[in-house]
Protein backbone atom coordinates (compact mmCIF):
# COMPACT_ATOMS: atom_id res chain seq x y z
CA UNK A 1 0.00 0.00 0.00
CA UNK A 2 0.94 3.37 -0.72
CA UNK A 3 0.94 6.17 2.06
CA UNK A 4 -0.30 9.30 1.20
CA UNK A 5 -2.01 10.82 3.47
CA UNK A 6 -2.18 10.88 7.35
CA UNK A 7 -5.16 8.73 7.35
CA UNK A 8 -3.28 6.38 5.39
CA UNK A 9 -0.68 6.46 7.96
CA UNK A 10 -3.22 6.41 10.99
CA UNK A 11 -5.43 3.89 9.60
CA UNK A 12 -6.85 1.49 12.32
CA UNK A 13 -5.34 3.06 15.24
CA UNK A 14 -7.34 3.96 18.24
CA UNK A 15 -7.20 7.29 19.79
CA UNK A 16 -5.98 7.94 23.40
CA UNK A 17 -6.76 10.86 25.16
CA UNK A 18 -6.90 12.12 28.73
CA UNK A 19 -8.96 15.33 30.50
CA UNK A 20 -6.76 18.01 31.85
CA UNK A 21 -7.79 16.91 35.43
CA UNK A 22 -6.01 13.74 34.94
CA UNK A 23 -2.97 12.93 37.26
CA UNK A 24 0.05 12.87 36.21
CA UNK A 25 0.82 9.32 37.11
CA UNK A 26 -2.82 8.53 35.56
CA UNK A 27 -1.75 10.21 31.83
CA UNK A 28 1.78 8.51 31.93
CA UNK A 29 0.14 5.02 33.00
CA UNK A 30 -2.52 5.82 29.52
CA UNK A 31 0.57 6.10 27.53
CA UNK A 32 2.31 2.98 28.77
CA UNK A 33 -0.85 1.00 28.55
CA UNK A 34 -1.45 2.06 25.13
CA UNK A 35 2.22 2.18 24.10
CA UNK A 36 2.53 6.07 22.91
CA UNK A 37 4.33 8.77 23.54
CA UNK A 38 1.61 11.42 23.36
CA UNK A 39 -2.22 11.90 24.45
CA UNK A 40 -4.91 14.06 22.86
CA UNK A 41 -6.20 16.52 25.73
CA UNK A 42 -9.93 16.88 25.32
CA UNK A 43 -12.52 18.75 27.45
CA UNK A 44 -15.62 18.79 26.58
CA UNK A 45 -15.23 16.80 23.58
CA UNK A 46 -12.64 19.85 22.26
CA UNK A 47 -9.02 19.66 22.00
CA UNK A 48 -7.79 21.39 24.97
CA UNK A 49 -4.32 20.20 24.44
CA UNK A 50 -1.69 17.75 23.88
CA UNK A 51 0.36 16.00 26.52
CA UNK A 52 3.81 14.56 25.62
CA UNK A 53 6.50 12.59 27.49
CA UNK A 54 8.56 15.39 27.18
CA UNK A 55 5.91 17.81 28.96
CA UNK A 56 5.56 15.37 31.77
CA UNK A 57 9.46 15.46 32.38
CA UNK A 58 10.33 19.15 31.79
CA UNK A 59 7.02 21.10 32.83
CA UNK A 60 6.41 18.11 35.67
CA UNK A 61 8.44 16.18 37.44
CA UNK A 62 11.65 18.48 36.72
CA UNK A 63 10.07 21.10 38.98
CA UNK A 64 9.01 18.87 41.14
CA UNK A 65 5.41 18.77 40.83
CA UNK A 66 3.43 15.34 42.05
CA UNK A 67 3.05 12.80 39.43
CA UNK A 68 0.07 12.02 41.99
CA UNK A 69 -1.41 15.50 43.14
CA UNK A 70 -0.36 17.87 39.58
CA UNK A 71 -2.56 17.70 36.87
CA UNK A 72 -2.09 17.12 33.30
CA UNK A 73 -3.65 21.06 32.51
CA UNK A 74 -0.42 21.90 34.52
CA UNK A 75 1.88 20.91 31.62
CA UNK A 76 -0.09 20.12 28.44
CA UNK A 77 0.83 21.78 25.66
CA UNK A 78 -2.32 24.23 25.04
CA UNK A 79 -3.30 25.12 21.44
CA UNK A 80 -1.50 22.49 19.36
CA UNK A 81 -0.60 22.72 15.70
CA UNK A 82 -2.80 20.29 14.24
CA UNK A 83 -3.16 19.18 10.49
CA UNK A 84 -5.98 17.17 8.63
CA UNK A 85 -6.73 13.23 8.68
CA UNK A 86 -6.73 13.82 4.68
CA UNK A 87 -3.62 16.17 4.33
CA UNK A 88 -0.69 14.78 2.60
CA UNK A 89 2.39 13.52 5.10
CA UNK A 90 4.43 16.31 3.34
CA UNK A 91 1.93 18.90 5.24
CA UNK A 92 2.95 17.19 8.65
CA UNK A 93 6.38 17.21 8.02
CA UNK A 94 5.94 20.89 6.78
CA UNK A 95 4.75 22.38 10.00
CA UNK A 96 7.52 21.34 11.58
CA UNK A 97 6.71 17.66 12.45
CA UNK A 98 10.31 16.40 13.57
CA UNK A 99 11.52 19.68 14.21
CA UNK A 100 9.21 21.90 16.43
CA UNK A 101 6.88 18.85 17.40
CA UNK A 102 7.30 15.54 17.95
CA UNK A 103 3.22 14.66 18.16
CA UNK A 104 0.42 16.63 16.25
CA UNK A 105 -3.13 16.48 16.54
CA UNK A 106 -5.29 15.65 13.67
CA UNK A 107 -8.45 16.40 12.96
CA UNK A 108 -11.47 15.16 10.94
CA UNK A 109 -14.38 17.22 10.61
CA UNK A 110 -13.43 19.72 13.14
CA UNK A 111 -13.08 17.14 15.69
CA UNK A 112 -9.66 15.08 17.13
CA UNK A 113 -9.31 11.82 15.52
CA UNK A 114 -5.85 10.51 16.62
CA UNK A 115 -2.71 12.07 17.35
CA UNK A 116 0.43 11.63 14.64
CA UNK A 117 3.55 10.62 15.84
CA UNK A 118 7.08 11.50 14.21
CA UNK A 119 8.10 7.94 13.97
CA UNK A 120 4.88 7.17 12.52
CA UNK A 121 6.28 8.11 9.06
CA UNK A 122 8.02 6.01 6.83
CA UNK A 123 11.70 6.61 6.65
CA UNK A 124 11.66 6.99 3.06
CA UNK A 125 9.35 9.84 3.02
CA UNK A 126 11.25 11.61 6.07
CA UNK A 127 14.38 10.96 3.14
CA UNK A 128 12.65 12.40 0.34
CA UNK A 129 10.77 15.55 2.45
CA UNK A 130 14.95 16.02 3.69
CA UNK A 131 16.20 15.88 0.39
CA UNK A 132 13.52 18.29 -0.71
CA UNK A 133 14.30 20.96 2.15
CA UNK A 134 17.76 21.13 1.20
CA UNK A 135 17.39 21.58 -2.45
CA UNK A 136 15.19 24.36 -1.74
CA UNK A 137 17.44 25.90 0.76
CA UNK A 138 19.90 25.74 -1.50
CA UNK A 139 17.91 27.33 -4.22
CA UNK A 140 17.27 30.13 -2.20
CA UNK A 141 20.57 30.27 -1.06
CA UNK A 142 21.55 30.94 -4.92
CA UNK A 143 19.40 33.37 -5.42
CA UNK A 144 20.71 35.51 -2.69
Amino acid sequence: MIIKTIRDVLAGRSFHHVTPETSLRAAAQEMERHDVGALAVMEGGALAGILSERDLVRRGLAHGLSADEATVAQVMTRDPVTVDMDDAISDALAVKLGDAFRHLPVMEEGRVAGVLSYRDIPAEYLMMFEHFREMSEARADEAS
